[in-house]
């Protein structure tokens, strides 16, 4: 059954790298959220959204291999991403596609671009995922914010638009095991041990960024972020 899921899973993915061409980037942009709301409820990933978002940088929190699909399923945009997942499987093209800004991590220069491009960024007309920890955290939990999007929040108006998003299943941290796995490894065991979990999402209130806040904007929305994960992400025995 879940070499089955797996097939579907890969389907998904080369129906809508097929579909790349045919549409424009606002079209193609509803089809992938369309479909990725579908998948979440193929497999029972129940969605529960609170709030609405307001024109701004697109920020939340990183945990799992599933928020991808969570985030594409509440509002579809491009999204700052290391290099190395432009070459998973069919996945290059449709991150080009709905806007995916790519940087490597270790090069300066490539991270030096990605700030610059942020700067001229038209985040109102144009949505953009920045994860600011930058990595993934681990379940409950919420890493240091990098302040590439604090600082672009600053350099060009825009306002910050928070999602905290939390999990109710520990099993969907990436880095459970004490080692974070690749992408396919994840979503086999995601299918072979019937993962099941809600997704509790929360649009936050938009933020300003004043001259040479960037700081404490950042860190303001840490401690809100962080009182949501603690309340939500709990070991199952608690």
């Amino acid at each position: 059954m879940w070499l089955f899921e797996l097939v579907y899973f890969f389907y998904f993915f080369l129906r809508l790298r097929l579909e790349v061409s045919l549409y424009s980037k606002e079209d193609y942009r509803n089809l992938v959220t369309y479909r990725a709301r579908k998948l979440a409820k193929r497999y029972n990933m129940k969605i529960y959204l609170y709030g609405k978002p307001q024109p701004g940088f697109l920020a939340a929190n990183h945990t799992s291999y599933l928020d991808p699909i969570v985030v594409q399923a509440i509002k579809t945009g491009g999204a700052v991403s290391k290099i190395e997942v432009k070459d998973y499987l069919l996945f290059g093209p449709i991150a080009d596609k709905v806007g995916m800004l790519w940087v490597k991590r270790e090069n300066s220069k490539s991270r030096t671009g990605v700030i610059q491009q942020l700067n001229q960024w038209d985040a109102v007309n144009n949505p953009l995922w920045i994860f600011p920890e930058g990595t993934t955290s681990t379940y409950g939990n919420l890493d240091p914010f990098k302040m590439g999007v604090f600082k672009a929040a600053e350099n060009t108006g825009h306002m910050i638009q928070p999602l905290v998003f939390c999990y109710d299943n520990p099993l969907v941290d990436w880095g459970r095991t004490g080692k974070e796995k690749d992408l396919f490894s994840s979503i086999i065991d995601f299918y072979k041990d019937n993962i099941r979990t809600n997704v509790y999402c929360f649009w936050m209130e938009p933020m300003k960024v004043e001259p040479g806040q960037a700081k404490i904007v950042a860190d303001k929305l840490h401690k809100k972020m962080l009182i949501y994960i603690k309340h939500f992400e709990r070991p199952r025995n608690e």
